[in-house]
Parts: structure tokens; C-alpha cells; sequence
């Protein structure tokens, strides 16, 4: 594709004003139009960056012929500006996650965009931060051998669905829920880390006894078709001085993952891959120089784990090669959508400086965090194990 893209966005909240700056400040991007059903917030964005404001999407559309439309409303709120702009023949849609909120909602986005061969990226961020990167290196690389259990919470401060979006705080909140706006992180990572791997089946409890107006609380158990079983759980009732706490751990049969994303009361952000004995320092150099290839700059270390608890010493583990990050491993703001204004200028799925990181994530992806999440819905519910 040659040229500027012409862009717009629809939905000036939190993620959509960040999406409009990166857009207006993209040399290979021009950033035509934003819309907001709040006119005193699209006209501010508007003004400041230099594009013309709409309180209704659909004039935008009918108005401009753009060539990427964003889609930030509220997560329940996604299907009808994706297919509005879908059926104004917008060719690429950049849509935050998760697609929708239920899974006829994903389905039909799905199938609009296959029906008018568009193109659909949904923004799992944390795709592109170099500690998630990393994790999805050690497993690709079979570096833990087989996987056989992982564990997952991503938590949120209370004032998350009381406070965060001012007065529309409970009415956002009562259309969302931790399973979309915290699980589909979640389960897009897993199938990020774990690619070729996917669900087969879901067991779920949730809680409503806090908020009243959305579930407290979803814990769930993921089987994988590998065999492995994964435990994710989100709440957002937590009176923490934290804003989100975020804490992985992955066992192998021949090694661990420990990722502690965002540290909680008492921890510290950071990364370590405990490996197998028998990897040397050549080869755990090798690994060392791959991830910094992929921006991820680790640490190659040998130590000696002692387990011990007082009194109690499991016996010592003797020589030990990891590879180690501590802190927090973020990265750049806006990363992924940087890699997909490359895919869609590139017309590529997987664009360079996104290459051994598979493609970037679609409306298949979306559809397919979708029927997961819908899964553990559903078993909630019924309290019963649900297959896909």
C-alpha cells in the first residue's frame, strides 16, 4: 500500500484517546476523524490533534473514505462500529479486545469480515511486551520440557469497576465483566505462549456477593490439547494500593517459568526460567542472544537453588542454568499497533521486527478468546465442565 494510511477512531475513552495520539503521531499515518457520543471529548481530541470530530460514527464513515478504522468502545459495545465500518468498505479494522462479549456478537464480526475479505487486528497488547516475548520463546523452544500446569491471576483494585470511568464506572462494569476485560488477556497469552495448542475444555465457578451489578470473581481450569491444564482467575474486588496485580507460573517437566508481571504487596515485577541441567553456557548464551534479537534483553545465569523453610531443607538442586529479567518488562506504549501499521503498509501478517513471533492476532483470534471465555461463562453457570 502506498501513502499515508487514512485513519480513524471510534470510542475516546481511555484506550481510544491513547490509540488517536499514536495515530496522529505516526509518520506513515493520517489521522482523519474521531468519534465519541460525548461531543465536548471528540471535539477536544479533535482539536488538539488536528482531525475532524464526530458524536456519530456512522457520518464519519458515510464522510470520509478511511483506509484503517479503530475501534475502542466499551467491551460490549464493539460489534456495531466494527460492522458499520465493515459495510462502509473500511479495509482494515484495528479493534481492542475483546472482539465481543458474547460469542454470536464474535461470530458475526467473524464472518463480515471473511464475507468482505477485510482485515480484522485485534489489540492483545501484551503480545508485544518483551517479557511475554520471552515466555513465549521458553515454551516454543521446548526449554521447560512438556508443559503439564500453569497458573494465572490477573486481579484489579476495586476502584476499577466503582471509580475508573467516573460516573459511567457501574454502567461500564455491568456490561463487562473480569472474564472480558482481564481473561481475554489471559487466554489470548496462553494461546500465544502455547501455540499450536488449544482449549478443549473449561471449568469455572464465578462469585457475585460484592459489586451486585457483575461477578466479583471467575476462577477457572483450562485443559489443553497437549495435556496441559492451566488455572486462570480474575477478580476485581481487591482493596490493594496496587492498580492490577498480574502473576504467571508455568511447570515443566524439566524446568519452571515463574513471571511475576505486575508485582503485588510485598513481591517485585520480574522474569526467571529455571532450565534443564543438562543445557551449557554455550547454549544458554544461544537462547540469551535469540531473545535480545527479539528485544527481550535477559539475563543467562547459573545458581544454586536451596530450598529451605525454616528448619526444613528439600536437599540442594545443585547447578542450575535460567535466564533472568528483574523489573518491570513492558516495553514501548502501543507496540503491537506499531506491528500492525507495518502488516497492513506491508500487507503481511507478519511484518519485520515481528518475524518468529507467528502472526499477528486476527478476527480468528479474537473468535477464538471469545469461545473460550464464553466457555467459562457458560461452566460458571451450569457448574458443570464445558467442551469446545
Amino acid at each position: 500500500m502506498g501513502g499515508k494510511l487514512r485513519a480513524g477512531v471510534i470510542g475516546l475513552g481511555i484506550l481510544g484517546s491513547q490509540h488517536a495520539e499514536f495515530m496522529a503521531n505516526h509518520a506513515q499515518v493520517d489521522l482523519v476523524a474521531v468519534a465519541d457520543i460525548r461531543g465536548d471529548t471528540s471535539n477536544e481530541v479533535a482539536g488538539r490533534l488536528r482531525a475532524e470530530s464526530y458524536t456519530d460514527y456512522g457520518r464519519m464513515l458515510a464522510e470520509h473514505a478511511l483506509d484503517l478504522v479503530v475501534v475502542a468502545t466499551p467491551d460490549p459495545l464493539h460489534k456495531e462500529p466494527t460492522l458499520a465500518a465493515l459495510k462502509a468498505g473500511v479495509p482494515t479494522i484495528l479493534q481492542e479486545k475483546p472482539l465481543a462479549t458474547t460469542l454470536a456478537d464474535a461470530q458475526e464480526i467473524h464472518d463480515e469480515v471473511e464475507a468482505r475479505k477485510a482485515r480484522l487486528f485485534v489489540n492483545y497488547a501484551n503480545r508485544a511486551a518483551p517479557l511475554d516475548i520471552a515466555t513465549r520463546y521458553v515454551m516454543q523452544q521446548g526449554l521447560l520440557g512438556p508443559v503439564a500446569y500453569g497458573e494465572s491471576r490477573l486481579d484489579d483494585n476495586i476502584c476499577v469497576p466503582t471509580q475508573m470511568w467516573g460516573g459511567r464506572s457501574r454502567d461500564w462494569a455491568a456490561g463487562s465483566s473480569t472474564v472480558h476485560f482481564l481473561l481475554s488477556h489471559v487466554v489470548d497469552l496462553l494461546r500465544f505462549y502455547f501455540r499450536p495448542a488449544e482449549v478443549t475444555d473449561v471449568y469455572a465457578i464465578s462469585q457475585q456477593q460484592v459489586l451486585g451489578y457483575t461477578p466479583d470473581v471467575y476462577d477457572a481450569f483450562l485443559t489443553f490439547d497437549s495435556g496441559m491444564k492451566v488455572r486462570v482467575k480474575a477478580e476485581w474486588i481487591k482493596h490493594i494500593d496496587e492498580l492490577v496485580e498480574f502473576y504467571m507460573c508455568f511447570s515443566g517437566h524439566k524446568g519452571t517459568l515463574i513471571y511475576n508481571k505486575r508485582g503485588g504487596f510485598g513481591t517485585e515485577p520480574g522474569w526467571r526460567a529455571n532450565l534443564p541441567k543438562e543445557i551449557d553456557a554455550e547454549a544458554l548464551l544461544g537462547h540469551q542472544e535469540a531473545l535480545s534479537t527479539l528485544g527481550a534483553n535477559v539475563r543467562a545465569m547459573f545458581h544454586r537453588p536451596e530450598p529451605i523453610a525454616g528448619t526444613l531443607q528439600a536437599g540442594a538442586m545443585g547447578r542450575v542454568p535460567a535466564l533472568e529479567y528483574r523489573g518491570l518488562g513492558y516495553g514501548r506504549p502501543m507496540a503491537l499497533s506499531d506491528a500492525i501499521i507495518a502488516a497492513i503498509l506491508g500487507d503481511t501478517l507478519e511484518p519485520d521486527g515481528w518475524k518468529g513471533l507467528g502472526p499477528l492476532p486476527t478476527h480468528e483470534d479474537g473468535l477464538a478468546q471469545t469461545r473460550i471465555t464464553d466457555a467459562i461463562i457458560r461452566s460458571a453457570d451450569c457448574g458443570e465442565p464445558v467442551s469446545l
